[in-house]
C-alpha cells in the first residue's frame, strides 16, 4: 500500500473538503488491498468491519473511526 502526503499540508486540506471523497478514497484503497491478497474483510455483529492484513495487523473500522486491534 502506498500513501503519499503533500508537501504543503494546505494541499490536503484542499483536496480533501468533502469527507465523502475521503472516505471513497479510503475505500477504494482497502478494497484494492483486499483484492491483491493482502488482506481480508469481514464484518463483525456490532456493524464493525474487521480488516486483516497479510502482515498480522489488525483494524476494526467503524463509521467514523479506524482503531488499531493488533
Amino acid at each position: 500500500m502506498t500513501v503519499t502526503f503533500a508537501l504543503d499540508p494546505q494541499e490536503d486540506r484542499d483536496e480533501l473538503e468533502n469527507p465523502n471523497l475521503a472516505t471513497a478514497l479510503v475505500i477504494a484503497e482497502l478494497v484494492r488491498v483486499v483484492g491483491e491478497s493482502a488482506g481480508s474483510m469481514k464484518r463483525l455483529g456490532s456493524d464493525v468491519i474487521e480488516l486483516r492484513l497479510a502482515t498480522g495487523e489488525i483494524f476494526h473500522l467503524g463509521e467514523e473511526t479506524i482503531t488499531r486491534v493488533a
